[in-house]
């Protein structure tokens, strides 16, 4: 589906127009930032550590994991106890506070927040997951028109819709064996 495919999917839906279509996009994305999780989504970056703390980059979510030569473990910050070789940390805004002696920078997987959806641009969750988008936009048109039943439709397809990229996010991470321990017969 392409970004002028939608359009027509929802004005099929709607029977009109005349709507910000636009501004729902907007309001159905920040919706979905907050509760699309996926595999998808993740990127790794090396980030250089200043003064024990790191900048989390623009597109940050959610920490996966964190690499270097020591090993990474979240903290409380006022109660964080570490061996020789463990490095704590926790979030402060939109950075990484460090504490004990970190590396000189640090690897981090993190999810990212996908791009907004335009004419010009896509992102993972249009590409693989359409009817998410197609679901949250109409979710928002039918609270436009103050549709109270049409919000409720839309609300349970886009839960399902949601729920699909839950399932497809956890058996895309399944990897390995999926017997624990020795086999035998």
């Amino acid at each position: 589906m392409t970004y002028d495919e939608l359009i027509e999917t929802i004005n099929s839906y709607t029977i009109r127009d005349d709507y910000p279509v636009a501004e729902f996009i907007r309001r159905a994305e920040s919706y979905l930032r907050t509760v699309a999780k996926h595999y998808l989504a993740e990127k790794v970056v090396t980030l250089p550590v200043t003064g024990n703390t790191v900048a989390l980059p623009s597109d940050f979510r959610e920490i996966r994991a964190i690499t270097g030569t020591k090993t990474y473990k979240p903290v409380a910050p006022m109660n964080a106890t570490m061996a020789s070789d463990e490095v704590g940390y926790y979030r402060d805004g939109a950075r990484l506070v460090l504490v004990g002696i970190a590396d000189a920078q640090i690897g981090l997987l993190y999810s990212a927040a996908f791009q907004d959806l335009t004419p010009e641009t896509s992102n993972w969750l249009f590409e693989r997951f359409p009817n998410v988008y197609l679901a949250a936009v109409l979710k928002e048109f039918y609270r436009w028109t103050k549709d109270a039943e049409g919000v409720s439709i839309e609300q349970s397809a886009l839960q399902e819709a949601l729920s699909i990229v839950a399932e497809d996010d956890r058996r895309g991470r399944v990897f390995g064996t999926i017997i624990a321990g020795p086999s035998s017969w």
